[in-house]
């Protein structure tokens, strides 16, 4: 891989993006962006030490490079709790708060790391190479160390797509729009890197000279993802204290039987608060404010955010953003069927039915209809005569 330069410039921009992600410019997600912030300053290390490499400043920077080695294995862990920080609000870290803490498993997170740093603690302090008692424990444990970082790698992989997929069923318990908060880009940063790990392993084992070439790209790309994404994400869960007290409950039980879920309120009260809440959608149609969310309507229904939550989950069998955006879906087919389609355009039609975007307007029309708002429009005359009806 013969180009410093960029090398350079990935290895330049990844310290700085580490240094902007600890500072956040937004102060949003403080926790989980200074663990992105470890995360990315290990990534530039990484850049750091192929740089060293390229321009034969191994031996002069000997020291230098192990300490990078033992960082690589901070990599992993870092992201993954960067997404647990970013996914679960009872991980939130506020010093005022001492039950939101860090926990102590956490600290098995860096045990490689510390392994390692143990291992090497001797060549970095000495600079004398690791004496091995024998040629069998040279091999293999030069074999345990070549394994261990693309394994801990996967592994890391694994659990932050898990946790990422939990996160975007959590959301839409509590939000009504989730397109700012899902952090789908995430689940991307995860592609990019199981590809970025994929040309690091081709650099370490497998020589394919072709690819060499465009790994500075890649790397560059990644880089210029991350930042794009990172420095823009919004607070995922911007909820008062109090509010959060009461969602964290329903975010981490989506899994909640219905037979508990029924549990929460009499048959007279759902009986009661069903009545409250389809005056409130279908009368005030509550569900045209685009940033609806779980708490605003559990207030206008007069009951907790959890027990509303268990309402619509046990009588509509539906969660709370899909509750919502059915009502949007039918307000909007009203529109489609009123004047107002002549003097809006249909990314207006979205907007006056309550959605914040194109995409998700598509997105809900075709799973409520089976059709998308055009072919909808499209459609023989009589049957949309009879739903205006």
């Amino acid at each position: 891989m013969e180009n410093p330069l960029l090398i350079g410039l990935a290895s330049g921009g990844a310290f700085l993006l580490s240094f902007l992600l600890y500072n956040h410019p937004r102060n949003n997600n403080i926790t989980a962006n200074r663990w992105l912030s470890l995360f990315v300053a290990t990534l530039a290390a990484s850049v750091l030490h192929i740089f060293l490499n390229n321009l034969n400043l191994q031996e002069k920077y000997h020291k230098a490079i192990l300490l990078i080695e033992v960082a690589e294995y901070l990599t992993a862990p870092a992201l993954y709790l960067s997404i647990l920080f970013f996914t679960i609000p009872g991980r939130k870290y506020k010093r005022s708060e001492p039950g939101r803490k860090y926990k102590r498993s956490d600290l098995w997170h860096f045990a490689p790391a510390a392994v390692i740093l143990l291992f090497l603690m001797k060549p970095i302090l000495t600079g004398r190479n690791v004496e091995f008692a024998g040629e069998v424990v040279k091999q293999v444990t030069l074999t345990i160390l070549m394994l261990a970082k693309p394994t801990q790698t996967v592994a890391y992989l694994s659990l932050s797509y898990r946790q990422l997929v939990r996160h975007q069923r959590a959301i839409r318990q509590v939000a009504s729009a989730t397109e700012s908060v899902d952090l789908s880009w995430l689940k991307k940063l995860l592609i990019v890197w199981g590809v970025v790990l994929l040309a690091w392993l081709n650099l370490a084992f497998f020589n394919f000279t072709p690819l060499f070439n465009y790994t500075p790209f890649l790397y560059l790309a990644g880089l210029f993802f991350l930042a794009h994404f990172s420095l823009r994400q919004q607070e995922v869960y911007s909820f008062t204290p109090s509010e959060m007290k009461e969602l964290e409950p329903v975010i981490s039980t989506t899994h909640t039987s219905e037979t508990e879920k029924l549990k929460r309120l009499s048959d007279s009260q759902s009986a009661f608060f069903q009545e409250k809440l389809e005056q409130l959608m279908r009368q005030e149609k509550v569900f045209l404010d685009n940033e609806l969310s779980l708490p605003v309507l559990a207030q206008q229904v007069g009951i907790s955010a959890h027990e509303l939550s268990y309402l619509i989950n046990a009588v509509y069998r539906e969660n709370f953003y899909s509750f919502v955006n059915r009502h949007r879906v039918e307000e909007a087919k009203q529109l489609l069927l009123s004047q107002k389609y002549e003097q809006l355009n249909m990314l207006g039609i979205a907007y006056q039915a309550g959605f914040n975007s194109k995409t998700t307007f598509n997105t809900a029309f075709k799973k409520w209809t089976g059709q998308s708002p055009t072919q909808f429009l499209q459609a023989p005359m009589e049957p949309k005569q009879a739903e205006k009806v």
